[in-house]
């Protein structure tokens, strides 16, 4: 917060998956048909698995509007929680396990062990009876099951991920990126702008860089939890700074919070034990080639450790480093912040909205600007009426119509642009305050 006018004020940036359409980044329909599409075949060699898990929800009372790529994705990772081991030691099945069973496992399970025999270092096949060219050796207790499941993850990942690239693929010597674009340039004016008064704190929950990218080909210097600017040396695997996540948080920032692509999981630590490392790398990785890496959050919950969060366990996920240390900073942030910029996000993740609440509750000088073309079209303003307002003191929480496509609450403590992230820097690099508060029309 500011205290005098030596001090620098807290700009916290939040960037959802609105943000980066204008860089051709995924829609959620499109990714969610991509991972229809993806991973291994059911046992009828035709359909694949996902298919299959998408069409049971429908069976089982869904609509379509309620399943997207992050419903499947979860379903598979609820499945390996069930299929998991609550104690290997003692082989004790998953809690649930003890009281359910499945319907399913003909169709999906379509895979066999490589020499018929469950051992130390098994091998699956996949589909049943071929040899399948990604498959590890299950050295960790894994379950046939659960490590089948955890293979299958990381070719839905491995899609994903390549999808990122298509738009994002960023190395010393090869890029996608457009850092000369009118969006690009408009981007990099409206952030040097805010940086001259404030202390940046851009947070995303894309998988991508590019914006760390485009800033810092543009003198603006961002530490993204690791040591490195621009480019990373190619080979190289760098370490996060964890110390400087928890202990800085007056320098200018770019975290993903909930992974990138240029992330890379490590299975094993240095003295080759079941440790997983996340690390930064020169260029986008697919999990699909890395060895699956497993871990138990909480007892008897078996998730993979990947470098990409999707589907409804972010929670959890989130107890790992640097995932767990860039969400204490973003939490810290938000209580502290001056200004809060929410851009192309939908409010969906319970666990960082809690962070917004926090902030509103315990901040009451705290601006927020939300930057949405559907908000009032898809009702978010009612949806944030009550899981938001409550947290400010009571006021009228009906907006007003400053202008068109811009509304206002709580004299101006909120106030939404109903408008594109490019509208909404097309109007900030024409000179306009687009991050006005006060109510009044910029």
């Amino acid at each position: 917060m500011l205290t005098n006018d030596n001090q620098r004020g807290r700009i916290v940036i939040l960037f959802g998956a609105g943000a980066t359409l204008s860089w051709n980044s995924p829609k959620t329909y499109e990714l969610t048909t991509l991972v229809r599409k993806s991973g291994f075949k059911t046992t009828d060699n035709q359909t694949t698995i996902t298919e299959y898990l998408f069409q049971a929800l429908l069976k089982s009372g869904y609509s379509e509007n309620d399943i997207n790529f992050e419903t499947i994705i979860n379903l598979i990772e609820e499945l390996t929680v069930y299929y998991s081991w609550f104690d290997s030691e003692k082989k004790l099945p998953s809690l649930i396990g003890c009281l359910l069973t499945p319907r399913f496992e003909k169709e999906i399970f379509n895979f066999s062990i490589k020499g018929g025999e469950i051992k130390h270092g098994y091998q699956l096949q996949i589909p049943a009876g071929k040899d399948y060219e990604f498959s590890d050796f299950a050295y960790h207790n894994e379950t046939p099951q659960q490590f089948f499941l955890l293979h299958l993850l990381s070719e839905i990942l491995t899609d994903i991920s390549a999808r990122i690239s298509k738009y994002a693929y960023h190395t010393s010597g090869h890029s996608v990126v457009d850092v000369s674009s009118p969006i690009s340039n408009q981007f990099c004016k409206w952030i040097a702008s805010l940086s001259k008064r404030s202390v940046l704190r851009i947070y995303t929950l894309n998988y991508d860089r590019i914006f760390k990218i485009l800033l810092e080909r543009n003198g603006v210097s961002l530490f993204e939890g690791f040591d490195c600017g621009e480019n990373i040396p190619v080979g190289e695997s760098l370490r996060a700074n964890v110390p400087k996540i928890l202990k800085d948080n007056d320098c200018n920032c770019h975290y993903n919070l909930h992974g990138s692509a240029y992330w890379e999981v490590l299975n094993l630590d240095k003295n080759h034990l079941p440790n997983p490392e996340i690390v930064l790398t020169s260029g986008p990785n697919l999990p699909i080639n890395n060895n699956p890496a497993s871990f138990q959050v909480e007892k008897g919950k078996t998730l993979l450790v990947t470098n990409i969060i999707t589907g409804y366990q972010k929670v959890q996920k989130t107890n790992i480093t640097p995932y767990r240390q860039m969400y204490s900073a973003f939490d810290d942030d938000c209580c502290f912040a001056d200004e809060i910029f929410i851009i192309g996000y939908s409010f969906g993740d319970e666990h960082i909205n809690q962070s917004l609440k926090t902030a509103i509750r315990y901040n009451p000088k705290l601006k927020i600007t939300i930057v949405d073309p559907s908000f009032i079209k898809n009702k978010m303003d009612f949806q944030f009426a009550i899981k938001f307002f409550p947290y400010r003191q009571a006021g009228n929480l009906n907006p007003k119509k400053v202008a068109e496509n811009l509304y206002s609450y709580f004299d101006g403590a909120f106030v939404v642009h109903t408008k594109t992230f490019e509208e909404f820097l097309d109007t900030a690099s024409n000179g306009h305050i687009a991050n006005r508060v006060d109510g009044r029309e910029p």
